[in-house]
């Protein structure tokens, strides 16, 4: 499929409206008396990176091979590039799928894998030969066509993986777990080749991943997954600052979270009174729901605090204990034990020449309003309250 690219970086077709690249409505799919996904839905925008993020079990690999062909489902629609996908085998579909094991023929070289595609299409080998080379330079590996994947590092057979996989042209790639098995430097390293790559071709990339960091990085959209269902759609800074359950508040980042009553409306928010303390925040979505007296849970992400005096206008203090310290290289994250008993920490930039705090020695914490969370929703799946879910109860 050719793509052309406008100037804001994605795909056109001339000015024609593009159906969205993938709908999901409702879907639903057992494993025998397990329910894998229920009752999930989401849209694909045409040339996003859209990230499927979740613990494993939650449903991701499902999807992904659900919207492959791989699997069918008990109910609801698929829809890619607006044709319904019931009843359609995997190679009518207009995807293409790399799987977290790679899955290269051993006994190919490099050129006969990423051409297996294309020859099983029945295209002429001299148009082959054209799309391999283009593939191989794509993904920064021109010259190994000749070698075998036990040949190969694994950062390389990821590559050429992606590279039959792309080979194709397919509207919609699916990347399920692509960069689980390589160490922390070539995964920074590949998350930055696949955006690259991703602006080239310009086609639709779906991706799963369980990781916070890869998530946030790639997605253009990023969805939130909990045993089955779906927790919230959008940016990962939507997401990362305005999430809507207390599963999404946790799963896409660092943050302190304790249990509390809303007691009352305030100027700029609301006054919630939980285990440490009575703080002021806000709801971090729109919400036309009346939360006053509600359990909700009360959260702040860890850079959001930082060190204050206790005769500070900051309207949410607390007095604690640094107990411990994590040093991240590029961030120190403190550990501090309030006089209750209960943990709050707080993450600053690392300065080479800023003095460490010093453990044993109480301080006093701030944050404003505006970074204090109020979360009436522990998480989609019905029957767990707040405490479960922060707790783990």
């Amino acid at each position: 499929m050719l793509n052309f690219i406008n100037e804001a970086g994605k795909p056109d077709n001339g000015g024609f409206l593009m159906a969205k690249a993938v709908e999901v409505r409702d879907l639903v799919k057992w494993y025998g008396k397990t329910l894998a996904l229920n009752g999930v839905t989401f849209d694909v925008d045409a040339g996003d990176f859209f990230v499927i993020m979740g613990p494993s079990g939650c449903g991701k690999s499902t999807t992904m091979k659900i919207l492959a062909g791989l699997l069918d489902w008990d109910s609801g629609e698929v829809y890619i590039n607006g044709k319904n996908m019931r009843g359609v085998p995997a190679y009518k579909r207009d995807v293409s799928l790399m799987l977290e094991t790679y899955a290269l023929f051993p006994h190919m070289t490099v050129y006969d894998n990423i051409a297996f595609g294309l020859r099983m299409l029945g295209k002429p080998e001299d148009e082959i030969k054209k799309k391999v080379e283009w593939a191989l330079e794509l993904v920064g590996m021109p010259g190994f066509e000749k070698r075998f994947p036990d040949e190969l590092s694994g950062g390389q057979r990821q590559r050429v993986a992606l590279a039959r996989s792309l080979v194709v042209e397919p509207s919609v790639l699916l990347l399920d777990e692509p960069l689980s098995h390589v160490d922390y430097r070539l995964m920074r390293k590949l998350i930055e080749d696949l955006k690259i790559i991703h602006k080239k071709v310009g086609n639709t990339f779906i991706l799963t991943t369980h990781y916070q960091e890869q998530g946030l990085s790639m997605a253009d959209t990023l969805m939130i997954m909990n045993t089955g269902v779906v927790e919230q759609i959008g940016t990962p800074e939507e997401i990362y600052w305005r999430p809507r359950t207390v599963f999404a508040a946790r799963f896409v980042g660092e943050i302190n979270l304790f249990s509390g009553t809303v007691k009352s409306k305030s100027d700029g928010g609301y006054y919630v009174k939980t285990e440490i303390g009575e703080f002021e925040g806000i709801v971090p979505y729109e919400s036309s729901e009346e939360i006053v007296g509600k359990n909700v849970a009360y959260g702040i992400r860890l850079e959001r605090v930082m060190l204050t005096e206790e005769e500070s206008k900051l309207p949410n203090k607390i007095k604690a204990e640094l107990s411990g310290y994590y040093f991240f290289g590029d961030k120190i994250e403190y550990v501090f034990t309030t006089e209750s008993g209960q943990i709050i920490k707080m993450s600053k930039p690392t300065l080479e020449e800023e003095k460490l705090l010093e453990v044993g020695k109480k301080y006093v914490l701030g944050w404003r309003t505006k970074d204090g969370i109020i979360l009436e929703k522990p998480c989609m799946i019905e029957g767990l309250n707040i405490e479960e879910v922060i707790y783990g109860k």
